[in-house]
């Protein structure tokens, strides 16, 4: 008779989990993403740097744990038969998601991501691509006849220029941006299809 295999170390603690993510999201919000390391976490949720690092390797790994998790339990946005409403509650939910401290997070966790293929990558993964998923069904709805190509362009062409805001132009993202991006980006689809 064998013996299972063992594990390496303890199970992870789901607790101390959500404690961590909730203390990084907190120190955010109240200091911003420079001032956040695993000491001021660890001394937030009484958790051991060691568990920390055991869990998340640097900081980054660990807000973007948190900022996964938080698009996780995203409120799901309105079906309706109106294109435009649909597009523009889509537009205005991610326009406020990048806005505020969690702006400056993006920024932060982006101008990283550049210095780092590997984490890039793991940012798409884990943060970025759900927003996508999500624009490209309303989209697959309103345009079916749209090919994947053009439906991945005009996914780049709504979210890209809330980017650039953000990234670049430091512009605001308000509702009159989104509602106007929705517009324009329904108008570019009809005369495309």
């Amino acid at each position: 008779m064998t013996a299972p295999p063992r594990t390496a170390g303890r199970p992870r603690n789901a607790e101390h989990s959500a404690l961590a993510r909730q203390a990084a999201l907190d120190l955010l919000r109240e200091h911003g993403y420079a001032s956040i390391n695993m000491e001021a976490v660890a001394e937030r949720t009484g958790i051991a740097k060691q568990t920390l690092y055991r869990r998340w390797k640097h900081k980054r790994a660990l807000i973007l744990d948190a900022f996964a998790e938080q698009a996780d339990h995203l409120p799901p946005l309105p079906t309706t038969a109106d294109p435009e409403e649909e597009l523009r509650a889509f537009t205005r939910a991610t326009c406020r998601a990048l806005t505020g401290q969690c702006g400056a997070t993006n920024r932060a966790l982006m101008a990283e991501a550049l210095q780092s293929p590997e984490f890039l990558v793991e940012l798409r993964e884990r943060h970025l691509v759900k927003r996508r998923r999500q624009l490209r069904r309303i989209l697959e709805r309103q345009q079916p006849e749209l090919g994947d190509q053009q439906l991945e362009t005009l996914v780049d062409l709504i979210l890209g220029p809330m980017w650039y805001r953000l990234l670049v132009q430091n512009a605001p993202l308000d509702d009159d941006f989104a509602d106007l991006l929705a517009r324009t980006s329904l108008e570019a689809a009809a005369a495309s299809g």
